[in-house]
């Protein structure tokens, strides 16, 4: 069973659905962990999606109110990868870190 990790685009930022006060956060993952990443757009009038472009995992565009997810295997490789929404990656990216 994966376990969920939700990203909710807020304006031009991410954050950590009920941790609105943490700004693009570093997400901690293990190697070969199954992960189902949900991206939930609260931001009105704007179309947001994810990128974890190391790893091929994407998230096609969305709008407000609107809820999309991905399942994924970690990659066995420990360091850090970037995840970004690709119309706004200067202002919304951060970085997953994995852990063996």
């Amino acid at each position: 069973m994966p376990r969920d990790v939700t990203l909710v685009a807020r304006g031009m930022t991410f954050t950590l659905a009920g941790d609105a006060k943490l700004l693009n956060p570093v997400i901690a993952v293990r190697a070969g962990e199954r992960i189902r990443l949900v991206l939930k757009n609260e931001a009105p009038g704007l179309l947001h999606d994810i990128e974890i472009a190391a790893w091929d995992v994407q998230v096609n565009q969305i709008g407000a109110g609107e809820t999309a997810d991905v399942t994924f295997v970690v990659p066995n490789q420990p360091g850090r990868y970037e995840y970004r929404c690709r119309p706004h990656a200067e202002m919304m990216s951060g970085f997953i870190e994995v852990t063996p």
